[in-house]
């Protein structure tokens, strides 16, 4: 009876353009959101070792991930700069046209809420991303906050509107290059961080380079029609570079190694800023932003709680999502991401821990599964290449 009462279910089921294209390749798919998306290519049998396979390839050579699930937001006006630096923590007012900046949105009790990076286009033209989950909330406080302030700027949600790879690993440019004779990839022409708009395979599109996964990439953003379009180019242009395509576990694991906060994984509904050391990406200058006062309240109170790297031996019980840290007796907090890393040769995590147990070098008790406690090692983030050298590749 009560089914009748609640009425039809509603289940979202949204694919991206190049589905297609990963069905033959032999994803095993997994939801994210409303979207189907690959967890990684080959047998389910096999999982582990094909996961491993891709992080390898993206870290020794070239890899591609459909990443047109994430959020994007068109914001064009006079006022496009203001309406980013009021709601996002960063300073956008000043951030010259072709280049993109880290972007941290935060409630008004100073939680943190979503991230992406927001691209300078032009001097009144922002495209900014968001998360796969976040981008609806996003877009109704972008409304929300602007419909309070009456800026002079224009608001669309354009994930539909485009579809999205990246392209990543040291022989990243060598692919690219096959396919944009007309854009200079060249390290000064593009450096790390800057967008460009051009046409790759005579698509147009828009490019950034940006370092999710910690290595050489270009994230690429087409007209969603061009979407499968785009992936058979750069798959065809990179055989000889021994391209493959990696998927969701492949890139959380990369992410990993290098330290990067997955928002709604490796924080919760209480995480501040400065828990997940974000405190460089906030605007100390800026006059306002939204949850500005809470962030100054809580960075004046003593910090009980802390997100650290950790390290164990590839031997040693993994601790999985949710098992929790201990001190002694208590319940200090748990872990939010832990995997074996073939790249480092051990299992790397984060986890919440009391301030007093956050210092690298320091041992962190962990329970896993049947009630054993294995004593992992506070790591200073990244994990994985901490001068960020393999984003800078010359090639």
């Amino acid at each position: 009876k009560l089914a009748h009462v609640a009425g039809r279910a509603f289940d979202p089921y949204r694919r991206t353009a190049m589905h297609r294209r990963h069905l033959e390749l032999g994803a095993s798919l997994m939801p994210a959101g409303v979207w189907q998306r690959p967890a990684f290519y080959g047998p389910a049998s096999e999982r582990q070792r094909c996961i491993q396979a891709e992080v390898r390839q993206v870290r020794e050579g070239v890899g591609l991930i459909d990443v047109s699930t994430l959020g994007g937001l068109d914001v064009r006006g006079p006022d496009a700069a203001e309406l980013l630096e009021r709601v996002y923590t960063f300073g956008f007012r000043k951030l010259p046209v072709g280049r993109t900046r880290y972007a941290l949105m935060t409630a008004e009790d100073g939680v943190v809420i979503d991230d992406g990076v927001a691209a300078r286009l032009g001097d009144e033209h922002f495209y900014v991303s968001a998360t796969t989950s976040g981008v609806d909330r996003v877009y109704r406080s972008l409304l929300k906050w602007n419909a309070q302030w009456r800026l002079d700027v224009d608001i669309a949600n354009v994930s539909a509107a485009f579809a999205a790879v990246n392209l990543a690993g040291p022989r990243s440019r060598e692919v690219l290059r096959e396919l944009c004779p007309e854009l200079d990839l060249t390290p000064e022409a593009f450096p790390y961080l800057a967008v460009r708009e051009g046409r790759v395979a005579g698509i147009p599109a828009r490019l950034l380079r940006v370092g999710f996964v910690g290595e050489l990439g270009y994230e690429i953003h087409v007209p969603a029609r061009f979407g499968e379009r785009l992936w058979d180019a750069l798959m065809e242009a990179g055989t000889r570079f021994g391209v493959r395509p990696f998927g969701v576990e492949a890139q959380r694991l990369l992410r990993l190694e290098k330290g990067h906060v997955i928002i709604g994984q490796d924080t919760d509904g209480m995480t501040h800023p400065a828990e997940i050391d974000m405190g460089w990406a906030i605007g100390r200058q800026k006059p306002f932003f939204v949850g500005q006062k809470s962030i100054e309240i809580l960075e004046s109170q003593p910090l009980r709680r802390k997100l650290v790297g950790f390290t164990l031996p590839a031997t040693a019980s993994q601790p999985l999502e949710g098992h929790l840290v201990l001190r002694g007796d208590d319940i200090a907090g748990n872990v939010t991401s832990c995997e074996f890393s073939p790249t480092l040769g051990c299992i790397v995590g984060l986890a919440y821990a009391a301030a007093d147990q956050a210092e690298p070098g320091m041992s962190l008790p962990i329970r896993v599964e049947g009630g054993e406690i294995v004593q992992a090692t506070v790591a200073r983030l990244p994990f994985y290449d901490p001068q960020a050298q393999r984003q800078e590749v010359d090639a």
